[in-house]
């Protein structure tokens, strides 16, 4: 009952607060998808979060959630220049909060997650989560993107930037090392196949940018979109990952029942 709650009164009550403070709502079906996307699905895990006991990052992102309006785009203005581009920031907002959400879990549960994952499979599931995020920097660098003069450029960014920066990171590692652990945990092998895929895809795509494009850098190729939207291939693989765990468990129960 309390997630089906939250589920249905937090896009409503975003939706109000964003037309008082002065947004005018215009709902093409990319932005009324984002929309539902971001406040419904935060409002999912927040009331899980809650359920399981975890708290701060839940209050936390919800301030997010209320600051992110007044932010501007990049932080450069009191308001953003158009809804869309407010739903699109509340999207980040809404993975930023989840990421929260799963780090503090993982800290209540910190000794249940080493009890029940070996240390080498930890530390090998980091290691591919760092040689995935160095596959895109090199992947990206090498189609004009200058990724790696974002660190020259640190000290005169914008808060929303560094907290964007610090969520690309965090995803494209978590994109390499979950999947793995998966894997060494539960013997799930779909998640790592369909990160392994979207990621040939991006480069696939990447390739053919650099082919096609006379200036490489006048716009993002499509490993910086892979990047940044990194949570697409992420909930993909966790959703498949479900099903093939869901199966697995299903066939355990045909193979221990009696005759």
């Amino acid at each position: 009952m309390r997630l089906a709650l939250g589920f249905g009164l937090l896009p409503p009550a975003t939706l109000a607060y964003l037309v008082a403070i002065g947004y005018d709502p215009a709902f093409a079906t990319s932005t009324a998808s984002a929309f539902v996307v971001s406040t419904g699905g935060f409002a999912l895990a927040a009331a899980l979060a809650v359920r399981a006991g975890v708290r701060i990052a839940v209050a936390l992102s919800l301030a997010v959630f209320a600051l992110v309006p007044w932010l501007g785009d990049l932080g450069l203005g009191p308001h953003f220049v158009s809804f869309a581009a407010v739903v699109d920031a509340l999207l980040f907002a809404a993975v930023g909060g989840v990421v929260l959400i799963a780090l503090e879990h993982a800290i209540r549960n910190r000794r249940r997650l080493t009890e029940s994952v070996p240390r080498a499979a930890l530390l090998a599931s980091l290691a591919v989560g760092l040689g995935h995020l160095f596959a895109v920097v090199l992947v990206a660098e090498a189609a004009g993107d200058a990724v790696l003069s974002i660190a020259t450029e640190l000290p005169e960014g914008q808060p929303v930037e560094y907290g964007m920066l610090v969520l690309v990171v965090v995803g494209l590692v978590a994109l390499g090392s979950i999947p793995t652990l998966l894997f060494a945990r539960l013997r799930l092998r779909l998640p790592a196949l369909v990160v392994a895929l979207c990621f040939a895809l991006a480069t696939a795509r990447t390739w053919y940018y650099v082919q096609e494009t006379t200036f490489l850098g006048a716009s993002p190729s499509p490993m910086i979109v892979y990047a940044v939207f990194w949570f697409v291939p992420f909930g993909l693989a966790l959703v498949v990952g479900g099903l093939e765990f869901l199966r697995m468990r299903r066939r355990s129960k045909r193979a221990t029942a009696p005759n």
